[in-house]
């Protein structure tokens, strides 16, 4: 077994949606991000590359290249679930919050779970989305960004030989 833990934070600045968990949510402000600032999935990405001790996101999908420039950061996620595979291990559970006065989560939580279900080849009960607020306190209090943590387990698959 293995487990890692991440975390990730974006301001709000100019839009009308923000994604998170690939799910556009309607919004009075967007993330000011290179990708499209989804905190969750680049939350839940660092988690999976430090159970399997591969680094953080940014060393995968580095900001200064051109190439992930507004990308979809389910995109991400995916290249994250391969590396799972290839290591020999599977998802256990992940376990994801979102830190913010708003959007309100529990009406798209459903939807965050599905995709990042679909994404990581796992049941839909195997990954946990919820949110909390910050009580109005630090820069989520104040509605100046948003944040997310993520846990994951993982399990060698049965099909792998121990190294």
């Amino acid at each position: 077994m293995r487990i890692g833990q991440g975390i990730d934070v974006h301001a709000f600045g100019p839009g009308d949606h923000i994604v998170l968990a690939g799910v556009s949510i309607p919004h009075d402000r967007g993330l000011i991000a290179h990708s499209d600032g989804d905190v969750v999935i680049h939350a839940l990405c660092d988690a999976l590359l430090g159970a399997l001790a591969l680094g953080d996101i940014g060393q995968h999908f580095p900001p200064s290249d051109p190439r992930w420039k507004n990308a979809n950061s389910r995109h991400f996620l995916l290249h994250c679930a391969e590396l799972v595979i290839a290591r020999g291990y599977e998802l256990a559970n992940a376990d994801i919050t979102v830190i913010g006065e708003r959007p309100k989560i529990a009406p798209h939580a459903q939807a965050m779970r599905h995709h990042l279900a679909h994404d990581l080849g796992c049941a839909v009960g195997d990954v946990s989305v919820k949110a909390t607020t910050s009580e109005k306190l630090g820069f989520t209090g104040r509605g100046e960004g948003i944040a997310a943590s993520a846990v994951v387990l993982l399990r060698r698959r049965a099909d792998t030989a121990v190294e």
